[in-house]
């Protein structure tokens, strides 16, 4: 039986501290692949809390692939494949440090607040305003985004780390410049702008599948991939979780060789409705090979054009003497107000309104599908995160029947084939429902 002394005096949920303990002693060993995990009620008898705090603590646990429920037989530890060199690294940095496709509703963007902010910068420093800032963005919001990382994802990040851009477009150009002819992986499905930009730079595309846990290791080694770009948080259109025991598959795949790197694009970790966030991957890496990218265009505006990466260190110096010569594409004016904006609080208050916004939206969203017959048997999948679902259909319409069908009683959807570079041969019955 597992036993954990629980602080009831901190401002964490009691779920959270469970989760957390029960990680450890995966990641530590001491709770071994295969092992059976006690019952929701055993535990919660044991620990002296409630069965669902538990029961959360285990959702967590699953979502991001640290456990599995077997039917009828109970819960248990998967798979976790990390080296001793990693292992050690990470113990050495805990005891040193002891970390779609619909933009955001216009009436959702907190103009008052942003306005009041844009009129205190006007007026406050109007030479910082006119002083041209270095090429990786003004110092304030990188520090403001480094901070914003550490309390909401957990990462440890350096403001030297971040590079300030217009648009994740922008970044993936300066990507290129600095690591040169590479060749790209990108997953299939996938949103197929990522793969166009890299193709229209110039550079080779290789489509690796999607599985159900993340995209196919096996497809990725025989691959010619130096540089693969993914989305493990919550992979657009799937919505799949890439489990932690393929997260660290893909980070040992990344040391392999010195020219690989892993771009983590994490473009709508916010939107995580149930629970908490997952971990990145950049927060596991310990061997320097996660490059992470992120925008503000889900949360705010896509008009706004700010986005950001952190580069590994292992970037940095090459970075500065490649594109030191490169001027930050953001105007300073935004750039010192959303600096403000997240200092201020009124970034976090602006991401719980819209999560209660669009989790209000996802809930009406189902009510609405009980109402029609095409729905009966259908299975909604992958709900509790972003800003889109799936649900598959029990039908014989091919899919673009059944594509049509959805469309004309009222309902916003896409099919999930359209997302493929190369059109699957069988009909998938699956659509993307957004909110």
């Amino acid at each position: 039986m597992l036993t954990y002394e629980l602080e009831y005096s901190r401002t964490e949920p009691l779920y959270l501290q469970i989760y957390e303990h029960i990680r450890n002693d995966m990641e530590s060993g001491h709770i071994r692949a295969g092992e059976k995990l006690p019952s929701k009620r055993g535990l919660s008898s044991q620990l002296g809390v409630s069965i669902v705090t538990v029961e959360n603590a285990y959702h967590q646990l699953e979502a991001e692939g640290y456990i599995k429920a077997v039917p009828k037989k109970g819960w248990f530890a998967e798979k976790i494949s990390i080296s001793q060199k990693e292992r050690e690294i990470s113990k050495q940095e805990f005891r040193e440090t002891e970390e779609i496709q619909n933009p955001p509703e216009h009436m959702l963007f907190p103009f008052s607040v942003w306005a009041k902010i844009m009129r205190e910068i006007l007026a406050s420093d109007q030479t910082r305003l006119m002083t041209r800032t270095p090429c990786e963005g003004a110092y304030e919001l990188r520090s403001a985004i480094a901070e914003h990382l550490r309390n909401f994802r957990n990462m440890q990040v350096k403001p030297e780390q971040i590079i300030i851009g217009a648009g994740t477009e922008y970044l993936y150009m300066l990507l290129h410049l600095l690591l040169g002819e590479s060749v790209f992986g990108v997953e299939e499905p996938g949103y197929s702008k990522i793969s166009d930009i890299y193709t229209d730079l110039g550079l080779q595309c290789i489509r690796i599948p999607m599985q159900t846990d993340g995209i196919d290791l096996n497809a990725l080694q025989n691959s010619e991939t130096e540089i693969m770009h993914i989305s493990p948080s919550h992979h657009f259109p799937t919505g799949t979780v890439t489990s932690v025991g393929k997260r660290y598959a893909l980070l040992g795949w990344a040391s392999e060789q010195d020219n690989r790197y892993i771009i983590e694009d994490d473009y709508d970790s916010e939107f995580r409705l149930s629970g908490k966030p997952i971990p990145s991957l950049f927060s596991l890496d310990v061997m320097d090979k996660v490059i992470y990218m992120n925008t503000f265009s889900k949360t705010l505006t896509p008009t706004i054009r700010i986005s950001y990466m952190i580069l590994p260190f292992s970037l940095l110096e090459q970075f500065h003497q490649k594109l030191s010569r490169y001027a930050c594409t953001v105007s300073n004016f935004e750039q010192y107000a959303l600096a403000e904006f997240i200092k201020k609080g009124c970034f976090e208050k602006h991401l719980h309104r819209m999560r209660k916004y669009y989790k209000d939206r996802r809930n009406q969203l189902f009510s609405d599908m009980k109402l029609y017959q095409i729905f009966n048997n259908s299975v909604i999948m992958n709900e509790n995160a972003g800003l889109h679902c799936l649900v598959k259909f029990r039908t014989e319409l091919s899919d673009e029947d059944l594509l049509k069908e959805v469309r004309k009683s009222g309902f916003q959807a896409a099919a999930l084939y359209e997302y493929y570079h190369k059109k699957p041969e069988q009909n998938l019955h699956i659509l993307l429902f957004y909110y």
